[in-house]
């Protein structure tokens, strides 16, 4: 493929299925999705046209059901578990 007339290869690869923290609602999980975006919690909010507060609290609801204190240790779990499932070894 050729744009602004250079030669560029453009790949796909399928990424891993996300596996949620068990017991995670459907709106838990897109919050979820919007730390892994790497979202800001009032972005997050905003996205969601909700408060600080609630989103504060849905973290904190996510952060226990996942066993994780930080937005940083829920990406490395929903990253590593995302990186394992291929894994057949």
């Amino acid at each position: 493929m050729r744009v602004g007339g250079e030669d560029i290869l453009v790949l796909s690869v399928p990424l891993p299925q996300l596996r949620y923290p068990e017991g995670t609602t459907s709106a838990e999980h897109a919050i979820i999705d919007a730390v892994l975006e790497g979202l800001t919690v009032k972005e997050i909010a905003e996205r969601r046209n909700a408060s600080l507060r609630t989103v504060t609290t849905q973290l904190g609801t996510i952060f226990r059901k996942a066993n994780v204190n930080s937005q940083a240790e829920l990406i490395a779990i929903m990253t590593e578990d995302a990186a394992n499932e291929g894994d057949s070894d």
